[in-house]
């Protein structure tokens, strides 16, 4: 230890402005002291995206309402649609109206006939809905012209639909089923929009949204 370079500073003398030269300053085991404090480095998480698992059962629930709607296949049961026109609505994106229409439920009697007063409650329920669905519409018009379509053929299915529940209407039967067709159409374009990333598939598989979200400029 007789080397006259060889010089011991601690953290706080360090601080303390000493006139010494810390390119010659060394720790006792004789590697360079480093008393520099850099700052943590940023972490850029990406985090996920549940808006097009959710459009995707959305728009397949309504897929499925649409055909009960328009008797695919001869099934001509006309409620079967509506637990699947009420039920599968709780998978639209944004929490709260996953929240809102989660809670939709069906009700019959428990020996499961139909009372005469089925369908008008089932009328006034989808009006009701509609109703909601509009004030998401107000709440989503600079979102995406995808989410924005979706729940504008969603407020028109309900419309038609309950018409259809309290009079009996062949063409709002029809016009509903096709509105849900459409509507499920749109939610699988906003579901593939978010999907189908540089992340997940190859680039020139892409869909735009229709941003309609104000840029700063």
């Amino acid at each position: 230890m007789s080397d006259h370079n060889t010089e011991y500073l601690d953290a706080n003398n360090a601080e303390k402005g000493q006139n010494r030269h810390l390119e010659r300053v060394i720790t006792p085991g004789g590697h360079p002291a480093d008393f520099s404090q850099p700052a943590i480095p940023p972490q850029h998480r990406k985090y996920g995206n549940p808006v097009p698992l959710g459009l995707t059962s959305f728009g397949c629930g309504f897929f499925l309402a649409s055909a009960y709607t328009l008797y695919a296949r001869g099934v001509h049961t006309p409620n079967v649609m509506v637990p699947y026109t009420l039920w599968v609505v709780g998978n639209v994106p944004r929490k709260y109206i996953f929240v809102t229409f989660g809670v939709i439920t069906a009700y019959t009697e428990t020996d499961g006939t139909l009372s005469p007063q089925f369908n008008q409650a089932i009328g006034l329920y989808l009006m009701a809905w509609m109703m909601v669905t509009i004030l998401f519409i107000l709440g989503s018009l600079r979102s995406s012209g995808a989410v924005l379509a979706t729940l504008s053929f969603t407020a028109l299915a309900f419309l038609t639909l309950g018409i259809y529940q309290f009079n009996g209407s062949n063409s709002a039967r029809i016009a509903g089923g096709r509105f849900l067709l459409l509507k499920m159409q749109t939610a699988w374009w906003g579901a593939m929009s978010g999907f189908w990333t540089r992340d997940t598939t190859f680039t020139w598989i892409k869909i735009d949204p229709i941003d309609m979200s104000p840029k700063n400029n």
